[in-house]
């Protein structure tokens, strides 16, 4: 099965292996690259927590809320990622919608962690195991990681097609 992109985005076309008849070793060749990338991201990930090691000995609860951000940076990522890859099978989404798509996923991610911040900082108004501070730093964080999340979601499926491999890869 091949598909093409319209000859105005100026991409060559790109061959889509049928699934039932990829091996497995093609499989985890086709997917080992980026989760090679996303795990050298979290190696950094916890040589910036290393780093703010005393902070985190003062702020023990602030370690709580490690797992929250990294696991809702995941989560909202992936959405991201489905929504895009849906959009691009659906043909709603070019590359030369990348733009258009990556601010619209950046503000929906900023919106959607700036409502989940607030929500932790309200719980840290009434949970005595939580202090205001650690609740006013995680409520900034999660919108950052969020539109990060969000971008990078919206980004890599479309310049996957743009480049000519597999969006879901």
């Amino acid at each position: 099965m091949t598909i093409s992109l319209d000859d105005d985005d100026h991409h060559a076309a790109s061959h889509v292996v049928d699934y039932r008849k990829e091996g497995v070793l093609q499989t985890v060749r086709s997917r080992g690259g980026w989760l090679l990338v996303f795990f050298i991201g979290l190696i950094g990930a916890a040589v910036v927590v290393e780093q703010f090691e005393h902070v985190l000995k003062e702020e023990v609860e602030l370690s709580y809320f490690v797992p929250l951000l990294i696991g809702h940076g995941g989560n909202t990522g992936s959405q991201s990622v489905a929504t895009v890859i849906r959009g691009i099978a659906l043909g709603h989404i070019k590359p030369k919608h990348l733009v258009f798509v990556i601010v619209k996923e950046s503000i929906a991610g900023m919106l959607m962690g700036a409502f989940l911040g607030i929500l932790i900082f309200m719980l840290s108004l009434v949970w005595e195991g939580i202090s205001p501070r650690v609740g006013v730093c995680v409520a900034v964080s999660l919108p950052i990681v969020s539109l990060w999340a969000n971008m990078l979601g919206g980004l890599f499926p479309i310049v996957a097609v743009w480049l000519g491999d597999n969006p879901a890869v």
